[in-house]
């Protein structure tokens, strides 16, 4: 980068202190390590803390979350109390989103998946291409909550970040409905790229047609 690795030394500055004060710290003479203690240990110290604090707090949902994903090794009694843990943290104002004894029927009666390591966003696909998601409505409602509680990951930020490339100079006056639309099939692009152009083009023209009165 033509960025030259030799950092210059600057004059210390000394400042005036009292006798009340107390001693200041011995000032550092070496470049290189005044930035190493004043900017690259601060660095390293600030990552440190927030990744842990973030995985202390992924950890304590993957503890109440982990009967989704690992109810074929429980025993029958340990499922259903994870349940209805997870039943209780799904509540609010006297309100749950699932029965914990039905989500516990529901583990206990689901056929056979296609691998034990199975992700939460490959087991709802396995259960909405088996078209089982109304045989077990409590399990398909934790496991989408479960897919949408890490709003925090790189993932969901670049999908936000996807917002300056769609709403730029030339399109100042789209509307909410079309910067929506963007904004979904940029994201899922994996899904958008399976779509049939013809068949767009086609309901759009339909919907556009302005019929003539002969």
């Amino acid at each position: 980068m033509n960025v030259d690795t030799v950092l210059k030394q600057k004059r210390l500055r000394t400042k005036k202190c009292h006798f009340s004060c107390e001693c200041a710290d011995e000032p550092v003479s070496d470049a290189l390590k005044r930035m190493e203690t004043t900017f690259f240990n601060v660095v390293v110290d600030t990552a440190i803390s927030s990744l842990n604090e973030r995985f202390k707090t992924l950890g304590k949902v993957n503890e109440k979350f982990k009967v989704l994903l690992g109810f074929t090794d429980m025993s029958d009694k340990d499922i259903v109390d994870h349940c209805q843990t997870l039943s209780n943290t799904l509540t609010h104002d006297g309100h749950s989103d699932i029965d914990g004894r039905e989500l516990a029927m529901e583990l206990q009666s689901v056929p056979d998946l296609p691998s034990k390591r199975i992700t939460t966003m490959d087991f709802l696909t396995f259960l909405h291409e088996k078209k089982r998601t109304e045989v077990f409505p409590n399990l398909w409602v934790a496991l989408r909550i479960c897919a949408t509680l890490p709003v925090t990951v790189s993932a969901a930020e670049r999908s936000f970040s996807k917002l300056k490339l769609i709403k730029i100079y030339l399109r100042s006056t789209m509307a909410q409905e079309r910067l929506r639309g963007l904004a979904i099939i940029s994201v899922n692009h994996a899904v958008s790229r399976e779509l049939s152009y013809d068949d767009v083009i086609d309901e759009f023209a339909s919907r556009k047609s302005r019929r003539v009165k002969l």
